[in-house]
């Protein structure tokens, strides 16, 4: 008697990418990570999908080097000059090489050229001021003033904390001290600032003297309480201005508007610095300095080994939600007041120098170089995943009016990240996404049946979906769609026996791709 035959049914696993990550370079990634892509982005996760068409700002600036927002308006150096909303200011001639902008109150400071510009008046000026008297003027001191005949001291305003030197006569008298009134010819300072003969009222000084208000050399600056704060590499030291006054660096009167002035103990050049919620942060490549208090006499530092800020990568700097973001030699760090934490293990053992970031709230936008190659990468904040847009060499960030605008290098122009009317580049924005190898971790071969797409085309977009089988080099294209308007699309793929294969889908235009299913059975192991 024979019994029945069996029939053996193997049923076809399935795999589901519902999920599209982002950017992922390391040995083994998750489904839905992708190995490379171009120009797309989180804004339709979990789908993936393209990034914002970017828009033309300006391109009125020769070289355009360094942007600052300031009251709804950009302020600009070009070369070596200096725009305001559009405006160029002829007056203010600045020196060759990199410049940083700062803003406190109404004045916007340029270093390391210390000039100011007024954002109330549009004046412009010296944050410093000196004058050494001529050979032929006289100088007269008093036991609180100095008089001259000739020259002028309108350079100067009450309340600055000068040097004053030269003085041979009388060398007791190179003092520093607070100026109370200052009129054309004349400098009052307190009573008894100055040593004079007994018995006479003043006497005629015989040296060249020089009262200056000076401004430290400084690295890096930015502005934190009212105050403006940098640093010197050389001398190692950590300044700090007058409360509202960044004129004066040396004002030392043992009240709470005191200037501030530290030396660190650690090895190394400073890298950049930044404000953090209650403290401030001063960064070298292997230390944090971070300074607390809000007035000179309780600030401390507390200094901290760390991953820190690289050199050259001072502009990576945003902070966002109380976490400061920036590029350490290991790679982008995020600091929320501990210990920094790394957030790119994405980029595996590629390492990127030179980064420059920007912010708008959401996304943190970060160029950088390798091998002699741009990057531009951004982190979505919220949804924490990496996508590369392109080889964009950005220069500068600034956020103006709800805009995110940064200066390309290639062209010297200015763009916004996204906008309503896209440069022509970015009509039919063309992209790719890179995905794979799918091995399903399993080591014998296997008969996929078949890969099922799903996606959205809208009007005048294509697809081109290409699929490379066990590392042969060889790119097979198995699909290729246009759509003339909006449409719909259910695509299926028949693949072909195989240990592995990866896909690389290359488009133009907006397309949103919302699945990936894979179909396979076990084969043997030969």
């Amino acid at each position: 008697m024979y019994l029945p035959e069996i029939q053996a049914e193997v049923n076809a696993a399935k795999k589901k990418v519902l999920e599209f990550k982002g950017y992922n370079t390391v040995s083994v990634i998750d489904d839905g990570e992708m190995r490379d892509m171009q120009n797309l982005s989180s804004d339709e996760y979990p789908c993936l999908y393209q990034r914002k068409a970017r828009g033309l700002y300006s391109d009125s600036y020769e070289a355009p080097a360094t942007l600052l927002a300031r009251r709804e308006m950009l302020a600009v150096i070009s070369g070596r000059d200096f725009y305001y909303d559009g405006i160029h200011i002829p007056q203010i001639r600045l020196s060759e090489g990199k410049k940083q902008l700062v803003a406190i109150n109404q004045k916007i400071c340029i270093f390391p050229d210390k000039k100011y510009f007024d954002l109330n008046d549009h004046s412009f000026g010296e944050l410093g001021c000196e004058l050494a008297v001529s050979e032929s003027d006289t100088v007269a001191i008093t036991n609180n003033a100095i008089e001259i005949k000739e020259g002028n001291f309108g350079g100067f305003k009450d309340g600055d904390a000068v040097e004053i030197s030269g003085c041979t006569t009388n060398e007791k008298n190179n003092v520093s001290a607070v100026v109370t009134i200052v009129g054309p010819l004349r400098l009052t300072f307190p009573d008894d600032t100055f040593e004079i003969p007994e018995g006479q009222t003043q006497y005629v000084e015989a040296g060249r003297i020089k009262v200056s208000r000076q401004i430290p050399d400084l690295d890096f600056v930015m502005e934190y309480g009212n105050r403006l704060w940098g640093c010197n590499s050389k001398k190692n030291t950590i300044y700090s201005s007058k409360l509202g006054d960044p004129t004066n660096w040396f004002y030392f009167q043992s009240t709470s508007l005191d200037s501030y002035t530290v030396e660190v103990g650690t090895d190394g050049a400073f890298t950049g610095c930044a404000p953090y919620a209650q403290h401030l942060l001063f960064f070298k490549e292997g230390y944090i300095h971070k300074v607390y208090g809000n007035k000179p006499a309780n600030y401390q530092i507390v200094t901290a080994e760390c991953h820190a800020l690289e050199q050259g990568s001072e502009r990576s700097i945003c902070v966002v939600n109380e976490t400061v973001f920036y590029k350490s030699r290991l790679g982008i760090m995020a600091y929320a007041g501990g210990v920094p934490e790394l957030i790119s293990q994405c980029f595996g053992n590629t390492r990127y120098r030179n980064a420059v970031a920007g912010t708008d709230g959401t996304k943190y936008y970060v160029s950088m170089t390798s091998g002699g190659d741009d990057y531009l990468f951004v982190f979505d904040l919220e949804k924490g995943l990496w996508h590369k847009e392109d080889n964009t060499r950005v220069v500068d960030f600034a956020y103006l009016a709800g805009k995110l605008l940064y200066i390309n290098g290639a062209d010297n122009k200015i763009y916004s990240t996204a906008a309503d009317t896209p440069i022509p580049e970015d009509h039919g924005i063309k992209w790719m996404a890179l995905l794979g190898d799918y091995d399903e971790y399993i080591e014998e071969k296997k008969v996929y049946s078949k890969l099922q797409m799903r996606l959205k085309l809208e009007a005048d977009s294509s697809i081109m979906v290409n699929v490379q089988f066990d590392n042969s080099g060889t790119w097979e294209q198995v699909a290729h769609i246009y759509a003339e308007k909006d449409r719909a699309v259910y695509l299926p793929i028949v693949p072909r026996r195989c240990e592995k294969f990866k896909i690389r889908i290359e488009g133009k235009g907006y397309c949103k791709i919302e699945s990936l299913v894979r179909e396979y059975r076990e084969g043997s192991e030969i």
